[in-house]
């Protein structure tokens, strides 16, 4: 059976909500710091309302550079290991500074050691379209029937951002608000914001049928899994893009390559890393997609 609107998972799990060895948070002001790495790091604020943001980061060997976002996160990519960078968060419209921090990149020189071999066998990984999707742990909140749409759900989606998702999903005639509620899931979180029968969908659930399509269920992550964790594919580099059309595409190219095993195991291209399982996605009751 083919998987559809999921994708398949059979790397380990990425170290959101802990800094690598030899990385550190030097100060923090309201910034979620999620993963610091070699070149990037992922980071998180909290926020009121919707604004769009600058976010303005530098070093002393780096002059200034700058991110605008419409959401209260983002990558920041291309830095320097071993640098400490400044970095400030302010409102576009009204160039108020909300928060201010500052942080030290993994450094290439760090004693090898497990967890520094691990790293470096990331960085050698191949560039892949699986690569470019964010792919996170998270938990429906809230589950209820579109004012606009009876086979829609709008979900709120805790995935350990500082505000909660709204995602759009097409479930309501397989299963009830109350079997979605509370539940573990796996979320797309980087696919271009769509706006469904008048409510913005920020994101997809992951999800297995049947060949007919009569049965559809939400993968589930590993029950250690915290929401907001990202999940990664074995063989292939973690390199999550911003959110938009290359993001979906990417989706698009891999999604025919996607499905479960036989123990409801998600997958790609039908290749399993035993050694992996604490980290595979697993999928409560299609025993195959």
């Amino acid at each position: 059976m083919a998987l559809r609107g999921m994708a398949g998972f059979v790397g380990g799990i990425g170290g959101i909500g802990a800094v690598r060895s030899k990385a550190t948070i030097c100060s923090a002001d309201g910034i979620s710091f999620h993963n610091i790495g070699l070149g990037s790091v992922s980071l998180s604020w909290t926020a009121s309302g919707s604004h769009a943001y600058r976010v303005v980061y530098k070093s002393d060997s780096n002059p200034a550079s700058f991110r605008t976002v419409t959401r209260s996160s983002v990558i920041l990519k291309g830095l320097s290991p071993g640098s400490s960078y400044d970095m400030s968060i302010s409102e576009l419209d009204s160039k108020k500074v909300l928060s201010r921090a500052s942080f030290t990149t993994m450094s290439a020189e760090a004693p090898e050691s497990a967890g520094a071999e691990s790293d470096k066998e990331a960085e050698d990984l191949p560039l892949t379209e699986l690569s470019r999707l964010e792919i996170r742990a998270g938990t429906v909140v809230e589950c209820k029937k579109h004012p606009e749409a009876d086979t829609l759900y709008v979900e709120t989606i805790d995935v350990g951002e500082p505000e909660p998702r709204t995602i759009v999903s097409g479930l309501v005639k397989f299963m009830s608000e109350e079997e979605l509620t509370g539940r573990k899931v796996v979320v797309l979180c980087n696919l271009k914001p769509r706006a469904m029968r008048g409510i913005t969908s920020h994101g997809m659930l992951l999800c297995a049928s049947n060949d007919d399509h009569s049965e559809v269920d939400p993968l589930s992550p590993p029950e250690e899994c915290g929401n907001g964790e990202l999940i990664t594919f074995d063989g292939h580099k973690s390199a999550p893009i911003d959110p938009g059309n290359r993001a979906t595409k990417a989706f698009d190219r891999v999604a025919d390559d996607l499905s479960t095993n036989e123990d409801g195991i998600a997958q790609y291209q039908v290749i399993i890393d035993n050694h992996s399982t604490k980290a595979n996605t697993s999928q409560r009751s299609l025993n195959q997609a």
